[in-house]
């Protein structure tokens, strides 16, 4: 009676470890996220940073008009009356 009760109980033990490690909530589970929330979290920091980036280059571009020059003349390459434009070509 003792043999099968310590063969129960090992087995017990066995199926609570099986599913502690490899189940639904195991922790092979929570390693798994746990990598996915630090691959989310540098993409989003990455995205913050290109965010801020943007509301600056807006900033600039509402306070005044040399902003809004300048990205015009980069942009779409527009150039004012009287200048000459060069463009300059790479032959292959």
């Amino acid at each position: 009676m003792a043999r099968l009760f310590i063969v129960f109980f090992v087995c017990a033990i066995g199926y609570q470890s099986y599913h502690l490690y490899f189940g639904e909530q195991g922790v092979k589970r929570q390693e798994e996220l746990a990598k996915q929330i630090a691959y989310q979290e540098r993409i989003n920091l990455r995205l913050k940073h290109r965010n801020q980036a943007l509301r600056g280059q807006v900033h600039d571009l509402r306070l005044g008009e040399e902003a809004v020059e300048e990205h015009v003349r980069s942009e779409l390459q527009y150039i004012k009356d009287g200048e000459v434009f060069y463009r300059m070509v790479n032959k292959k």
